[in-house]
């Protein structure tokens, strides 16, 4: 089994991917730790020195990586279906969650990390940049998924267990 968790940034993916990996017994990857030790810098740098579109070109050859490896809980970037290559690849999964936040929502979760946000680092009025973002993002997420969980007020054990319902 495989399952793949998208969503924007802040909607909870790499806790709860690491909570689902650890319930199932089963390896889990953070696509952006995991870009960050292939390229040996952070993500900020990463689009400071080569930019987005060099970022979505190693994170779509991760995701190709990853989506033939069996045992695994893989949490992608929240940008991850800014390419149509990576919905295609998305599509073609069995078990793909979106986890669905509301600006509030993520606004609060990600208030103390904006300065490791590349996109929300040098906006003016962050969370008119989210709904930006989101709103440009959001079909494209239904497309790529398969399962779709509200986050909105659960805590992460609560969506865990939704997961595993959809799974099992």
């Amino acid at each position: 089994m495989r399952v793949v968790i998208i969503g924007f940034m802040g909607s909870g993916k790499s806790v709860v991917g690491r909570k689902l990996a650890k319930e199932l017994k089963m390896e889990y990857v953070d696509m952006d730790t995991k870009i960050e030790e292939i390229e040996k810098r952070s993500i900020t740098d990463i689009f400071k020195e080569d930019g987005e579109v060099y970022f979505r070109n190693v994170e779509t050859k991760l995701l190709k990586d990853l989506t033939t490896e069996d045992n695994i809980i893989i949490s992608t970037g929240g940008g991850i279906v800014s390419k149509n290559e990576n919905i295609d690849i998305l599509k073609n999964e069995q078990n793909v969650i979106l986890l669905d936040a509301s600006v509030s929502t993520i606004k609060k979760n990600i208030s103390n990390e904006i300065n490791k946000r590349p996109l929300l680092k040098e906006s003016k009025d962050v969370e008119e940049t989210i709904k930006t973002l989101l709103l440009g993002r959001i079909d494209k997420y239904n497309k790529a998924s398969n399962i779709k969980i509200n986050v909105d007020s659960k805590n992460i054990d609560e969506v865990v267990s939704e997961i595993l319902v959809y799974i099992r």
